[in-house]
């Protein structure tokens, strides 16, 4: 009863094949104003499925899928949960096509080259097919067949042939079945500023001191010379009081303080460098992968069960 429900579901989706559902026309590739029609078309690819939770672009590849190849696609799984891209991914998507595209650095794509949120949903698609539980362990190029069967004409109008989107599609299924771990350590980042270390004050005081000086002075004294006067050299003589002065002057110090300049007092700064020792503990996460199960090289390996558990350098 399943296989047959199954089966109308396909030809139904066959029967629409020629007319292009609501998130599959021309519109919604030049405007991307199709988060609602891709749910609807989606909706009506997968017949009785639910996915009205899906929506975007993307809902229109995974419709087409449901329709064409049913099973998990058509599921009540795919129907309950959402498929937006991470931050992380998001960011990795972009730098791969950018990078792949050439256009680090110059802003995105302009004219009629293809941008980023172009092929997006065909990277958003390759890595929801990673968890269809029938490709899990399994390469790309060995589920490329079914996924390659819904890839149908409105999708090759909307995002171009299996060889333009094949690529995006790869990247975004490898990706998806990747299990990541980061590891992060502590990094000592070591800067400078400048803080006031203290500050130099200069000020001046008056101190008094006593100071003595000695000084040669000169003065005047009065000598008294008694000489006889012979009668011959006097013409007449006179008794009579009669007094004689005369001055007499000295040197006396005179004091006087003026204020005069002696020195001046430059103040400046300059760098000298010392060397200091700066300490810190780091954490650092370390990855240990402890294999208990059998597993398979990637590469033509042969099986080999081990329980050992090796360190990060040894995982590498």
């Amino acid at each position: 009863m399943a296989n047959r429900d199954k089966g109308m579901d396909r030809d139904d989706d066959r029967s629409r094949a020629g007319r292009p559902g609501p998130g599959l026309t021309d519109e919604a590739d030049s405007g991307r104003g199709v988060a609602g029609g891709a749910a609807g078309g989606a909706a009506g690819a997968i017949g009785g499925a639910a996915i009205g939770t899906i929506g975007g672009p993307v809902g229109a590849i995974i419709g087409a899928m449901a329709g064409a190849a049913g099973g998990w696609w058509s599921g009540k799984e795919i129907a309950e949960s959402t498929f937006d891209l991470s931050d992380d991914d998001d960011a990795y998507y972009r730098t791969s096509f950018d990078r792949a595209s050439g256009n680090i650095g110059s802003g995105g794509t302009t004219g009629s080259r293809r941008s980023y949120e172009d092929v997006r949903p065909l990277y958003q698609f390759g890595q929801v097919a990673a968890r269809n539980p029938d490709y899990r362990g399994r390469r790309f190029e060995d589920i490329e067949s079914g996924l390659r069967q819904g890839w149908t004409p409105e999708l090759e109008r909307q995002y171009g042939d299996w060889s333009t989107v094949r690529r995006y599609l790869n990247e975004g299924y490898t990706r998806g079945n990747e299990a990541r771990i980061t590891r992060s350590e502590e990094e000592l980042a070591i800067g400078k500023r400048p803080v006031r270390a203290g500050e130099v004050s200069v000020r001046k005081t008056v101190d008094t001191e006593h100071i003595t000086e000695r000084v040669p002075v000169t003065r005047e004294e009065v000598t008294v010379e008694r000489r006889p006067v012979s009668a011959a050299d006097t013409s007449s003589a006179e008794i009579r009081e009669d007094r004689i002065v005369v001055p007499v002057t000295e040197e006396k110090v005179v004091v006087e303080k003026r204020p005069v300049v002696k020195e001046e007092v430059v103040l400046r700064t300059r760098a000298v460098e010392d060397t200091e020792q700066v300490e810190a503990d780091l954490q650092r996460e370390r990855v240990e992968v402890d294999e208990r199960v059998r597993t398979r090289g990637t590469r033509g390996g042969s099986d080999r069960d081990t329980g050992l558990g090796t360190d990060e350098s040894t995982a590498r």
